[in-house]
């Protein structure tokens, strides 16, 4: 038992320090959401604009680059109505400057990235024009991942994102799949600290920040 125990401790250690969005006083912070088309980017921002809204009492706008999908745009804009906060659809990295020279009186800005195939250098230059409109003091990127991506296909999308942007990584829909391997294995791959997970698609329960404990927990075969 000792033996599990010292490997517990050791995978503990390994998933490191985990990442959540930090928001300073008089400061808007901007999140940029990035990562492939179909892993539920939108619903998370949706749970962390919830989140940061109902529980922290923060200031929320939203802004989505998504103008690819029409459903995207649609569903965000639902959330907005909802929680009450406004939303801005953005169609360049110009009209980021725009607004957050109006933004001035919100605590953070979500920002909806689209997901398209990153192999298209055109659509990744994009992204980056659209990431550094905001000095990185000012912004956080969390790349949104699915944990029911093979892991071969999660190793190459973290690498192209990699070379646009840092990065933490938020891992969606681990209520789908058996195989939390990957959570620690891209952690260690990328050297990205991990955030959130989430786990269903309820507005805002179902999503948390990552507990090493318990992901050690989980890889070690010990049950909930």
């Amino acid at each position: 038992n000792n033996i599990l125990m010292s490997m517990y401790q050791k995978l503990v250690l390994k998933l490191g320090q985990i990442k959540t969005i930090e928001l300073e006083d008089n400061q808007v912070k901007y999140i940029f959401f990035v990562g492939p088309t179909g892993v539920g980017k939108t619903t998370t921002i949706a749970k962390i604009a919830s989140m940061l809204k109902m529980n922290q009492k923060k200031k929320v706008a939203l802004m989505t680059a998504d103008t690819y999908r029409i459903a995207a745009v649609e569903q965000l804009t639902t959330y907005a109505n909802i929680l009450d906060i406004p939303l801005r659809v953005i169609y360049s990295a110009d009209e980021v400057a725009e607004a957050r020279s109006q933004a001035g009186d919100y605590d953070v800005v979500l920002v909806d990235t689209a997901g398209r195939s990153h192999k298209n250098r055109e659509q990744r230059d994009d992204l980056e024009q659209l990431i550094n409109t905001v000095p990185p003091e000012h912004r956080e990127v969390y790349l949104v991942l699915s944990a029911t991506t093979k892991y071969k296909d999660l190793l190459r999308i973290t690498d192209i994102y990699s070379q646009i942007t840092d990065y933490s990584l938020i891992f969606t829909k681990l209520d789908e799949t058996g195989s939390i391997g990957n959570i620690l294995n891209l952690h260690m791959k990328t050297g990205a600290p991990l955030s959130y997970a989430t786990f269903g698609q309820n507005v805002p329960d179902d999503i948390s920040v990552i507990d090493p404990q318990n992901v050690a927990k989980q890889l070690l075969g010990g049950s909930e």
